[in-house]
C-alpha cells in the first residue's frame, strides 16, 4: 500500500528516539466557522479521518519502537495465528500476565491501595519494560469487560488494530454488561476508582516517565483505537479513560505554568544580581536550562491534549450512547473552568452549544452544569459573550425543558447570565421563568423564584420584629407581580417558591403595618392579595408544609436545625401578630375574602406566649373579634375556621344551646354545630338520635347533601369522643358504655353502607367516614387495650362492604376523565380530593382493617397514576412490608399476574417488545426495588415470589407429554417479569430456585416455540460460586417441618416475630 493510501493508524513504538509531534497531527482547519453546526452525524462508530495530518501521525508511530535493543522473534505484522481461529491458547506467560493484571484491575475494582499498585507498576516499568507495558495495556482491555489475554509477545509483534480485532472476536458488540455500567457488588464505585487510578498514574509519572517517548505514546494510541471500536464496551470505557487522562494532563499543564512563572521570577532575580556584580552566574545558566526544559514539557503535554481532543472527543461527543456524550461534555466543562486560557474559546464552546439540542435529558443537563461555573468565574466573561448571544434563544427555551432537573438548572444558568449580562435578556425572555414560579415541581419553582429575586428583589433586607420602610416598596412590587401574573388564584404557590430565598416573604411586621396604616395607598385588590400572602407565609413558616399538589423531593422528618428555625419563626410571628390580628379582623370584618384568611393566622401562634408575655388583653380582644364574626357570618369555610380557632385558643368554651326549632335557621344551625362538634365533645346534649334521623329522613333536595355530610361528621366525631371517654372510665362502668357505643357504631355503619350502595347524597363523605370507622374500630383497638373488654368493639368488614369501597375508589380516584375543561385551581382541588380517597383506603390496609391482599387494587395503577399518587403508593408499600413482608410480596405478585393475564387476553400474540409489556416489566422492576435492600431479612418472601412465578408460568403445562414440536406454556413470558426479582435473591437462594425450576421443567428445551423467557430467567439465577444448598431459604427437593423451621429462628429479648408456616414443596 502506498504512503497516501495508508489510512489506519500504525502501532506506536519508541525504537528510534524521536518525539511524536502531536501538534502537527491534531491541528484542524483554521478557516472553519466557529459555530457552524455539524452537517454529518458520527453517532456510533466514528468515521476515519482522512487527512494528511493523521497520515503523518500514522507514519510517525510506525517508525517508533518500544525497545532500544533489536527485537527477537517474529517480525512486525506476524500474529500468533489466524485471527479467525480465536484466541491463542494460554501459556504460562499468559497466566502470569493475567495474574499481574488482576493486581491492577482488582485495585481499581475494589478501590484498595491504588497508589501502592501504581508504585509497584512503576517499579516493574523500570526493571521489565515489556512486561509492564503489557500489563498496562491488558488493564485497559480488562476494564472494558473483555476476557481476552494480552501477552508480551503479542504486544511486541502485533499492531494495535490487530490486537483490538483479536479481542473483539469473542466479545459481544452489543453487550451492555461491562464494569463501567455495572451496579453489582464490586462495581458501585468503579468509575470513581478508575478516575483515581488514572490521575494517580499521571501524577506519579509526570516527572520523567511521561516524557520518555514510550509510555504515553502507547497508551494514547491504544485508547484512540479502542474509542474508535464498534464494540460499545470498548468505545465507552476508552472514551472515559481518555477524557480522564486528558483532565490529568490539564492539571499537569497548569502545574507546569506555575513552575514556569516561578522560574521566570528566579531568572529576573539572577539577572539583577549579575548586573550588579558584573560576573557570570552558573545558577542563571541552570535556570535557563530548566526554562527550556519546562517549555518542551509544556508543549509536549499540550500536544498530547490536542491530539486526544481531535482523535477522541471530536468523534465521541456525538456518539450514539448518551453516557459517552455526557462524559465528553463534563470533562470539557472542567477543562474550561480550570484552564480557561486554552479551552475557554469559541472553538471549544461550540461543542457545548451544539449539545444543548441533545435529545437525552442527561446530556442537556451536563451542558448546562458545565456552563454555570463559567459565568460565575471572574476574568473570563468577555470570552463568553459571543457564545451567549449565539445560543441565547436555546438557553432561554431550556427553562421549559420536559426534564424538570434540566429546566431547574437552566433557570439557575439564566440567573447567572442576567447577573453578568443584565441587558441581554428581554421581558419576553423572562416571562417563561416567571410562570415557572407556579410550577408543581418545587425545586423548579424555587429556581425560578431565585431568578425573580435577582432581577427585582436584590435590595431586600432581613426582617425584624419592627416594620421596615425599605421593604415596603418591594412588598408592593411582589403584590403587583402576583396580580399581573394571572397564573394562579392563590398565593400559597408564590409563597412556597420564595419563602426560602426572599426575606420579605417573612417580613410580617411590615405587611401588618401596611394593612393597618395603608401608608402605601394599597387598593382593595392589593389588600386582599397581601392578606393572602401574609396568611400563606405564616402557615408555611409555622408548619413547614408545602402546598397540596407541589412535588417535593426531600422526604422524612426535618433536621434539628430546620426544627429550631421553624420554632424561632413561630415565636417571632406570634410576637408580631398577637397585637395586630384583632385590629385586622375588626377592620375587615365585613369583607369575607379578607377575613377568611385572617382567621387562620392565630391557629399558628405559640399560645403560651399570651401568658408569658402578659398579653391576656390581646386574647380577650381576639375572642371578641371571633364572636363578632360568628354573629355576622354563616359561611362554611369561615365558620369552620372560627370553630377551630376557638378550640385552639381557649381551654374551655361555654356554649349556649342552639335553638334548632326555628326552621329558617336550620341549615345555619347544622353548620355551626358540625363545626364545633369536630373539636369539642357535645355528648351532654345527646343529639345522636336527632342527627341520625336527619341523616335518614332529610329530604330537601337543595340542601340534602350539605346537611347529610355535616350530620355524618357529627355522628362520627361523637363515636370518637364516646370511645375516648370509655378508655378513661373505671372498669365497672365500661360494660354498659361499650354496649351503647357498639349499638351506635352499627347504626352509623348501616347507614354508610346504604349510602355507598345507592350513591345517595353525601356518598363521598360516607366513603371517608366508613374508612375512618373501620380504622377506629379495627384490630388495633383490642391490641392496644388488652385490659379492657374491647374485643367486641372490633369491626371486621364483610366482603360486600370492601367491594363497595373498592368500586367507589376506582370510579372516583382512578377514572380517566378529561380535566382540561377545569381551570388550574379546580384541577388542584380535585386532585386533593382524589389523594384523600387513595390515602384513606391505604390506611385501611396499613392498620389491618382489611387484608393486605387488597393492595392489588392500588398497585394495578402504580405506573399510570404514579405522578399523582406515587408518594402514597411508596409509603404504603413501606408500611405493608413492615407489617407482613410475605403477604406484601404475594400481593405484588398477584398484581403482576392479574395485569399479565389482562395483557394476554387483550392480544392474540404477546409481543415482549411491545410498550404494554415493557410497562409491565418496568412495574415489576419498581416492585422489586420496593422490597428493600435487606436480602437476608426478606429472603423468604422473595423466594415465595419466585416459586409462585414459576408455578404460574408453567400453569397447565405437562412436561411428561412434551414432544419435539410441543409449544411453550402460554404464561411462559411471565418469567421475563419474574426475573426482575432475581437481584433480590441471595446466592444460596438462587441455587434453590434453580433447582425448583429444573424440577418443574427440565433444562432440555425443544426446538419449537419461543423459549427465550425461560433462558433469560435461568440466566438471571446463574451464579459462578458454589454455595451450600442447606443454607438456602428452602430446599426444593425436601420439606422441613414447622418445628425445624421455628428452631432456626434466633431467640432474643422481647416477643419477637412468630414463626411462619413453611410453603409446601418449596
Amino acid at each position: 500500500m502506498s504512503e497516501g493510501e495508508d489510512q489506519s493508524p500504525q502501532r506506536m513504538s519508541t525504537r528510534i528516539q524521536n518525539r511524536v509531534n502531536y501538534l502537527e497531527m491534531s491541528q484542524g482547519e483554521r478557516d472553519e466557522p466557529v459555530f457552524r453546526t455539524p452537517t454529518a452525524s458520527t453517532r456510533g462508530r466514528k468515521k476515519r479521518v482522512a487527512n494528511n495530518d493523521f497520515n503523518d501521525l500514522s507514519q510517525s508511530f510506525g517508525n517508533l519502537s518500544y525497545n532500544t535493543p533489536p527485537k527477537r522473534g517474529r517480525p512486525r505484522g506476524t500474529t500468533l495465528g489466524s485471527a479467525r481461529r480465536g484466541p491463542a491458547k494460554k501459556t504460562d506467560d499468559a497466566a502470569a500476565v493475567e495474574h499481574d493484571d488482576k493486581t491492577l484491575f482488582s485495585a481499581v475494582k475494589y478501590g484498595k491501595r491504588i497508589p501502592e499498585a501504581v508504585d509497584n507498576w512503576i517499579q516493574l516499568y523500570d526493571t521489565n519494560y515489556p512486561q509492564a507495558i503489557t500489563d498496562l495495556h491488558q488493564f485497559f482491555i480488562s476494564i472494558c469487560g473483555c476476557k481476552g489475554v494480552l501477552t508480551p509477545q503479542m504486544s511486541a509483534t502485533m499492531e494495535f488494530a490487530d490486537i483490538i480485532r483479536r479481542m473483539t472476536e469473542d466479545f459481544d458488540e452489543d453487550s451492555v454488561d461491562y464494569p463501567l455500567v455495572q451496579n453489582g457488588q464490586g462495581f458501585k464505585k468503579f468509575r470513581t476508582n478508575l478516575h483515581h487510578f488514572l490521575h494517580t498514574l499521571i501524577e506519579k509519572c509526570k516527572s520523567s516517565l511521561m516524557y520518555d517517548n514510550r509510555l504515553m505514546d502507547g497508551v494514547i494510541q491504544l485508547l484512540t483505537g479502542l474509542a474508535d471500536s464498534q464494540v460499545r464496551a470498548f468505545r465507552h470505557t476508552a472514551t472515559f479513560a481518555a477524557m480522564k487522562i486528558s483532565s490529568a494532563l490539564v492539571d499537569v499543564v497548569i502545574e507546569l505554568h506555575s513552575v514556569k512563572e516561578k522560574n521566570a521570577k528566579q531568572i529576573e532575580t539572577e539577572k539583577a544580581k549579575i548586573k550588579q556584580s558584573g560576573s557570570g552566574n552558573e545558577k542563571l545558566e541552570a535556570l535557563l536550562t530548566k526554562k527550556n526544559e519546562l517549555e518542551e514539557k509544556t508543549d509536549e503535554v499540550r500536544q498530547m491534549l490536542q491530539y486526544l481532543f481531535r482523535s477522541v472527543f471530536v468523534h465521541r461527543y456525538r456518539d450514539s450512547v448518551p453516557d459517552i456524550r455526557s462524559i465528553c461534555i463534563v470533562e470539557l466543562g472542567n477543562w474550561m473552568f480550570v484552564y480557561p486560557e486554552h479551552f475557554l474559546e469559541d472553538s471549544y464552546l461550540k461543542y457545548i452549544g451544539w449539545s444543548l439540542y441533545d435529545k437525552i435529558g442527561d446530556v442537556r443537563l451536563r451542558c448546562v452544569r458545565a456552563l454555570m461555573p463559567l459565568f460565575e468565574k471572574n476574568g473570563v466573561l468577555d470570552k463568553l459573550e459571543l457564545f451567549t448571544n449565539k445560543f441565547k434563544e436555546r438557553l432561554v427555551s431550556m427553562v421549559l425543558d420536559k426534564d424538570p432537573e434540566v429546566a431547574m438548572e437552566a433557570c439557575h444558568l439564566m440567573r447567572s447570565i442576567y447577573t453578568v449580562f443584565p441587558t441581554l435578556l428581554t421581558v419576553q425572555d423572562c416571562v417563561p421563568i416567571y410562570e415557572l414560579i407556579y410550577a408543581t415541581n418545587r425545586q423548579l419553582a424555587v429556581a425560578a423564584g431565585m431568578f425573580l429575586n435577582t432581577k427585582v428583589f436584590q435590595t431586600a433586607e432581613k426582617p425584624t420584629k419592627l416594620p421596615n420602610p425599605k421593604n415596603a416598596p418591594l412588598i408592593q412590587d411582589l403584590i403587583q407581580f402576583f396580580i399581573e401574573g394571572e397564573c394562579h388564584d392563590h398565593a400559597t404557590y408564590l409563597v412556597d417558591s420564595l419563602i426560602d430565598t426572599n426575606p420579605i416573604i417573612r417580613d410580617w411586621a411590615t405587611m401588618a403595618d401596611m394593612l393597618l396604616n395603608n401608608t402605601n395607598e394599597l387598593t382593595e385588590l392589593m389588600e386582599t392579595k397581601l392578606i393572602d400572602i401574609l396568611a400563606c407565609s405564616i402557615q408555611q413558616s409555622a408548619t413547614g408544609e408545602s402546598p397540596v399538589g407541589r412535588v417535593i423531593v426531600k422526604r422524612g422528618a426535618p433536621s434539628t436545625k430546620e426544627s429550631r428555625e421553624q420554632l424561632d419563626d413561630k415565636i417571632r410571628l406570634t410576637e408580631i401578630m398577637i397585637p395586630a390580628i384583632p385590629n385586622l379582623i375588626m377592620k375587615y370584618i365585613s369583607d369575607r375574602d379578607k377575613v377568611v384568611n385572617l382567621i387562620t393566622i392565630p391557629l399558628y401562634f405559640q399560645l403560651d406566649m399570651y401568658l408569658a408575655a402578659r398579653m391576656q388583653n390581646n386574647l380577650n380582644e381576639l375572642m371578641k373579634a371571633v364572636e363578632a364574626l360568628v354573629e355576622k357570618h354563616v359561611d362554611d369555610e369561615l365558620i369552620d375556621g372560627m370553630a377551630l380557632q376557638l378550640r385552639r385558643s381557649a381551654q374551655r368554651v361555654e356554649e349556649e344551646q342552639i335553638d334548632d326549632e326555628d326552621e329558617a335557621n336550620f341549615l345555619c344551625s347544622v353548620r355551626r354545630i358540625s363545626a364545633f362538634a369536630s373539636y369539642m365533645d357535645l355528648g351532654k346534649w345527646d343529639m345522636w338520635d336527632l342527627m341520625l334521623k336527619i341523616v335518614s329522613n332529610y329530604d330537601r333536595v337543595e340542601t340534602k347533601r350539605d346537611v347529610c355530610e355535616r350530620a355524618i361528621t357529627m355522628l362520627f366525631m361523637q363515636l370518637n369522643f364516646d370511645l375516648y371517654n370509655i378508655c378513661k372510665e373505671e372498669e365497672h362502668a365500661k360494660q354498659d358504655a361499650i354496649k351503647k357505643l357498639k349499638k351506635r357504631r352499627d347504626q352509623l355503619v348501616r347507614h354508610l353502607q346504604d349510602t355507598l350502595e345507592t350513591g345517595a347524597s353525601g356518598v363521598e363523605k360516607a366513603y371517608l367516614s366508613m374508612c375512618d370507622v373501620l380504622i377506629l374500630f379495627g384490630p388495633r383497638l383490642a391490641d392496644s387495650n388488652q385490659k379492657g373488654n374491647f374485643e367486641q368493639l372490633v369491626l371486621r368488614p364483610n366482603e360486600e362492604t370492601v367491594r363497595e369501597l373498592i368500586a367507589f375508589l376506582k370510579l372516583n380516584a382512578f377514572s380517566t376523565e378529561d380535566l382540561t375543561k377545569l381551570d388550574q385551581q379546580e384541577q388542584i382541588e380535585l386532585m386533593h380530593k382524589k389523594r384523600k380517597l387513595v390515602s384513606q383506603f391505604s390506611k385501611l390496609i396499613i392498620y389491618g382493617s382489611i387484608p393486605i391482599e387488597n393492595l392489588i387494587h392500588l398497585m394495578q395503577n402504580y405506573v399510570t397514576y404514579y405522578t399523582d399518587f406515587g408518594d402514597i403508593f411508596k409509603n404504603l408499600l413501606c408500611k405493608c412490608r413492615e407489617v407482613d413482608f410475605v403477604d406484601t410480596s404475594t400481593a405484588l405478585l398477584e398484581t403482576l399476574k392479574s395485569m399479565f393475564e389482562q395483557l394476554l387476553s387483550s392480544k392474540k400474540a404477546l409481543d415482549p417488545l411491545s410498550d404494554s409489556f415493557n410497562a409491565l416489566r418496568d412495574l415489576a422492576k419498581r416492585f422489586a426495588s420496593a422490597l428493600g435492600s435487606d436480602y437476608n431479612k426478606n429472603r423468604y418472601g422473595v423466594a415465595i415470589v419466585h416459586k409462585s412465578s414459576i408455578d404460574f408460568a408453567f400453569e397447565g403445562f405437562d412436561k411428561n407429554v412434551m414432544t419435539a414440536d410441543h409449544d411453550p406454556p402460554k404464561n411462559l413470558f411471565f418469567l421475563e417479569i419474574a426475573l426482575e426479582f432475581s437481584s433480590k435473591l441471595i446466592p444460596q437462594d438462587k441455587v434453590a430456585v434453580s433447582k425448583y425450576l429444573n424440577k418443574v421443567y427440565p433444562c432440555a428445551l425443544p426446538g419449537k416455540g419461543d423459549w427465550e423467557p425461560y433462558k433469560l430467567y435461568v440466566a438471571s439465577l446463574a451464579d459462578k460460586k458454589d454455595f451450600d444448598e442447606t443454607s438456602s431459604v428452602r430446599s426444593f427437593s425436601t420439606v422441613r417441618s414447622d418445628s425445624t423451621y421455628r428452631s432456626s429462628v434466633p431467640r432474643g429479648r422481647g416477643r419477637g416475630r412468630p414463626a411462619r408456616k413453611i410453603v409446601d414443596n418449596f
